[in-house]
């Protein structure tokens, strides 16, 4: 049967969540919740403009493909554009299996994305395939690094390696943890406070403001885009820290996601007003101690802005892998040399879609 695109529609959902349990390793339960979050994203998200946010191949009533495109408010330099994200597309098994009608398939649906995009659009820590899929279609491609914390390190040391060679290895530990000797004597120079916050309210639309000067490319963090993507959508697990400077103003946070059933949690946000060290500091001491609390073994992070990687490199986050940027359309922005360097951007593992 012949595959039409088309854009998603609310009464598509339900064939959606089908298609979504065709995913290895989800369960029923899984793919409805997954296709719930699709939803939110779709239909919710308070930026948008006149073009289609998903789209999705059908045959007949039936979903047998998606590709979301997310319009986002982009900060570039103090100024705002509008421009979009592309993410979580997935084919059937079945159309996979079929070799070349997958992958045109697939690209085609690249292309739709492409035409309901005014501006530029951002490809971000994608998987191999999707990848491969970006490369087939030219866009730009910039790398940055994901980092990791492996939690109690020392211990899984003395733990797992017995008799002459646990001294080096626990030497070799030692000398790793304090070396963040350092970053911690930052925090302690800083008298700005971190508390916990269950959601966002207007004192960010100032923060942003105040931020985006010299924070480097990034969505526009209003309270109400950080509410969508946090504290009101459904089945994430989160936790959210504020930074106040000595004046009590609000000056910086952090987003966390809590670990899953693999004990990884992860570093969604983090931001901080002049990119100011001891508070970079402050929260991420907060950030860590608090997955630590909830069961964490290894926290994830990216951020492509040097200052911010350079503080998750004093925290002791070690490079593990290189993950992609990728960018369609940017000459369509009048930013376009700033958009082809990946240390001009402020990203890290909640943008775009999030924690899926």
């Amino acid at each position: 049967m012949k595959t039409k695109i088309r854009e998603l529609r609310p009464e598509d959902m339900q064939s959606f969540a089908e298609l979504t349990a065709s995913r290895d390793n989800l369960t029923r339960k899984e793919s409805d919740a997954r296709a719930e979050v699709v939803e939110w994203v779709a239909f919710r998200n308070p930026t948008r403009d006149d073009s289609p946010h998903y789209f999705v191949g059908v045959q007949g009533d039936r979903v047998v493909a998606h590709l979301g495109r997310m319009p986002t408010l982009f900060q570039i330099g103090g100024t705002r554009e509008m421009a979009s994200y592309f993410h979580d597309l997935y084919v059937h098994p079945e159309l996979r299996q079929e070799g070349a009608q997958g992958f045109f398939l697939s690209m085609k649906m690249y292309r739709k994305c492409e035409k309901a995009s005014k501006s530029f659009s951002a490809m971000i820590w994608t998987n191999e395939i999707n990848i491969a899929l970006q490369k087939a279609r030219k866009y730009k491609q910039m790398w940055t690094d994901k980092r990791v914390m492996v939690l109690g390190l020392r211990q899984k040391i003395e733990k797992h390696v017995s008799g002459t060679a646990a001294v080096p290895a626990v030497k070799a530990a030692r000398a790793f943890i304090s070396a963040g000797i350092w970053a911690n004597n930052l925090r302690l120079r800083t008298k700005a406070r971190v508390e916990r916050i269950e959601n966002f309210d207007s004192r960010f639309d100032i923060l942003s403001e105040r931020a985006a000067p010299r924070i480097g490319i990034c969505p526009h963090k209003s309270s109400e885009y950080l509410n969508w993507k946090y504290a009101h959508r459904p089945h994430l697990d989160f936790a959210a820290f504020a930074l106040h400077d000595e004046a009590g103003q609000l000056s910086g946070f952090c987003v966390v996601i809590n670990p899953d059933e693999t004990h990884t949690g992860s570093i969604a946000e983090l931001l901080v007003v002049d990119n100011d060290r001891p508070g970079i500091h402050a929260l991420l001491e907060r950030a860590v101690r608090h997955l630590e609390s909830v069961g964490a073994e290894r926290i994830e992070a990216v951020a492509t802005n040097p200052i911010y990687s350079q503080a998750l490199h004093e925290r002791l986050f070690r490079r593990v892998m290189r993950v992609p940027l990728f960018l369609a359309k940017p000459e369509a922005s009048q930013h376009q040399n700033l958009l082809l360097s990946p240390s001009n951007w402020h990203m890290g593992l909640g943008d775009s879609e999030g924690p899926f």
